[in-house]
C-alpha cells in the first residue's frame, strides 16, 4: 500500500483594478477582459497548482512522467499499466494500493491558492486515493481514483464542503519487447458542492494518450501523456434558484454555465546512475517455461537419436534385444526425472527470476525531469474565486470573469532518488515552478517555486504467521514547502 499526499490546487489573484486594465492575450481561449460575477457566463477553471500526487511523486517534485512505474505512476503516464517493475516475477499480476492522508500545517501562512494572503480558512482536509492494476504478458490495465475533501468556513461560521475526484481508466501494452510501452484510456472529473440547503454535483470524462521508451538495460526513459480537456457541464442538484434577472444561484453564489478541467501535456526524462539498472528486461515466464520444456524436448530427442544410431551398429539380433531392453529401462527412468523437472521448472525459474532482482546493486542515483503545460479556459474563474463571492471583498472584484486560465501555463520539474543505506533508507528531493495561472490579471506575473522532500524507512518484514509470501514495509513521509505554503504527509507501504 502506497500514502498518497496532498495538496490544494488552483490560484487566486486581487485587485479590480488590475482586472479592469487587463488585455486579451494574444487571441488565446479565456483572455477576454476580466468582469465582476453578474451572470451564469463564466467557467470555474479546476487548474491544479501545487501538486496533488502519491507520497513518491510528491517527493520528486511530480517529476514523474519519464519514470511511470506502479499504480502511482497512473497520475503521470497514461501508458504505467503495462509498464512491468523490476520485481514482476509472473505472467499474471495484480496490485491495489489505498491510502487516507491528512497533510499537516508546520506553520499558519498557508496560502493554498496563491493569492498573496491568508483569507479563507481551509480546514477539515482529507485525502483519499485508491488504485488497482492488473498485468497479462504484455497487456495492462488499471484504474485509479483520487478524492480530496476539504470545508472552508467563512467569518460568520457558514461552512461550505467542497469533494473533488479525479480518476484514470487505463490500458496499456508493451511492443518491441519492453522498448516501448504504449497506454491509452479515460480522464474523469467530479466536483461535489455542499452548503446550507445546497447540494450540487457535476461529472464530465475525456480520452488520454500514453507513451514510454525504455530499451533494455538502457540507462534513460522518454514519457510523454496528453489528457484532452474534460468539460464537466454545469453543476446540477438542490438548492439552484433563479433571481430577478435569471441568473442562476445556490448557497448565495452564482453558478457558473460548465465546470472544465483543461487539458494538459507531461513529458518527461528519467536518468539513473550507478550499478543498479533501470531499464532490465523482463523475463517473461510463460517464454521461460516454454524454453524449458523445448529444452527437455530436444533433450529427449538427442538421447533417442543415439539410442538408434547404437542400436544400428549392431548386427547381432540377441545383443540388439538385450541392448533395447537397458534402453527401456533407461528411457523410464528418464522421462521420470523428466516429469519431475517439468513439475518442478516454474517454481525454480520464478525462484531464479526473484534471486536475479534481488542480487542487483541497491546504489543507483534516480534523476528525473518533466514539463507539464496546462491549456487555457474560456472565461475561467478559479474553485477558490467562485467560492469566495460572499467573502468579505468579494465585491472588489475577487470573483472576476477571465481570472483563471486566461492562458497557457508551463510548470518544469525537476527530481533525485537515491538510497543512501542500501536497503534501509530511501530519499527524494525535488523543486517544481507552480505558474501564476493569471497572468497580466492578478497581482503580478510570477509563480512560485516549491522545494519538496521525501524518505522512506524500511522497518520489517513479516509472513503474518506465514500466511503470505515474506514482505518487507516502510514509512513514509513527504514534504512540500513554497512561500506561503506549506504540506507534510505520513504513510506506510511495501519496501521492494
Amino acid at each position: 500500500m502506497t500514502d498518497r499526499t496532498a495538496a490544494l490546487r488552483a490560484a487566486r489573484r486581487p485587485a479590480a483594478a488590475l482586472s479592469a486594465l487587463a488585455l486579451v492575450l494574444g487571441g488565446l481561449p479565456g483572455a477576454a477582459l476580466a468582469q465582476p460575477l453578474q451572470d451564469n457566463a463564466y467557467t470555474i477553471d479546476l487548474f491544479q497548482g501545487p501538486i496533488l500526487a502519491p507520497l513518491r511523486v510528491t517527493g520528486i517534485a511530480g517529476a514523474y512522467a519519464g519514470y511511470a512505474e506502479g499504480i502511482e505512476g497512473m497520475v503521470a503516464n497514461a501508458a504505467a499499466p503495462a509498464l512491468r517493475e523490476p520485481f514482476s516475477m509472473h505472467w499474471l499480476e495484480w496490485d491495489v494500493a489505498a491510502s487516507i492522508s491528512i497533510p499537516l500545517e508546520l506553520f499558519e501562512n498557508n496560502d493554498f491558492d496563491n493569492s498573496g494572503d491568508i483569507d479563507l480558512d481551509y480546514s477539515n482536509f482529507v485525502y483519499l486515493t485508491l488504485g488497482g492494476q492488473i498485468q497479462a504478458g504484455d497487456f495492462g490495465v488499471g484504474v485509479n481514483a483520487e478524492l480530496q475533501r476539504y470545508s472552508l468556513t467563512d467569518e460568520v461560521g457558514a461552512e461550505t464542503t467542497v469533494v473533488t475526484g479525479k480518476y484514470h481508466f487505463l490500458g496499456g501494452v508493451r511492443v518491441l519487447g519492453d522498448a516501448l510501452v504504449l497506454g491509452a484510456g479515460a480522464r474523469a472529473v467530479t466536483l461535489g458542492l455542499g452548503a446550507e440547503q445546497t447540494d450540487l454535483t457535476m461529472a464530465g470524462i475525456s480520452p488520454e494518450l500514453g507513451v514510454l521508451v525504455r530499451p533494455d538495460w538502457a540507462s534513460y526513459r522518454l514519457g510523454a501523456t496528453f489528457r484532452f480537456p474534460v468539460n464537466g457541464g454545469r453543476l446540477l442538484g438542490e438548492g439552484v434558484v433563479l433571481d430577478g434577472q435569471e441568473v442562476r444561484r445556490a448557497g448565495g453564489l452564482i453558478l457558473p454555465n460548465e465546470v472544465v478541467l483543461p487539458w494538459e501535456l507531461e513529458v518527461g526524462l528519467a536518468v539513473q546512475v550507478g550499478p543498479r539498472p533501470l531499464n532490465p528486461a523482463w523475463i517473461d515466464p510463460h517464454v521461460q517455461e516454454r524454453e524449458l520444456r523445448e529444452a527437455i524436448a530436444r533433450r529427449q530427442a538427442e538421447r533417442e537419436e543415439r539410442r538408434e544410431r547404437e542400436l544400428g551398429g549392431i548386427d547381432d539380433p540377441d545383443e540388439r534385444a538385450r541392448r533395447e531392453r537397458v534402453f527401456a529401462t533407461e528411457r523410464a527412468r528418464e522421462r521420470a526425472d523428466d516429469a519431475r523437472e517439468l513439475a518442478a521448472g516454474p517454481a525454480v525459474l520464478e525462484a531464479e527470476r526473484r534471486a536475479r532482482y534481488w542480487n542487483w546493486p541497491r546504489e543507483h542515483l534516480l534523476i528525473t525531469a518533466e514539463l507539464l503545460v496546462t491549456g487555457a479556459v474560456s472565461s475561467g474563474v478559479s474553485l477558490e474565486r467562485f467560492l469566495a463571492q460572499n467573502q468579505p471583498g468579494s465585491e472588489r472584484g475577487s470573483s472576476a470573469v477571465g481570472t483563471s486560465g486566461a492562458h497557457v501555463s508551463f510548470s518544469p520539474r525537476f527530481g533525485i532518488e537515491t538510497e543512501p543505506i542500501p536497503g534501509r533508507l530511501h530519499t527524494r528531493f525535488g523543486s517544481y515552478y507552480e505558474p501564476n495561472r493569471f497572468g497580466r490579471l492578478g497581482s503580478g506575473s510570477i509563480g512560485r517555486q516549491h522545494f519538496t522532500f521525501g524518505a522512506d524507512v524500511r522497518v520489517l518484514s513479516t509472513t503474518f504467521w506465514g500466511l503470505a509470501p515474506d514482505m518487507a514495509f516502510k514509512l513514509q513521509a513527504s514534504m512540500d514547502l513554497a512561500p506561503r505554503y506549506d504540506s507534510v504527509s505520513a504513510g506506510i507501504g511495501v519496501w521492494h
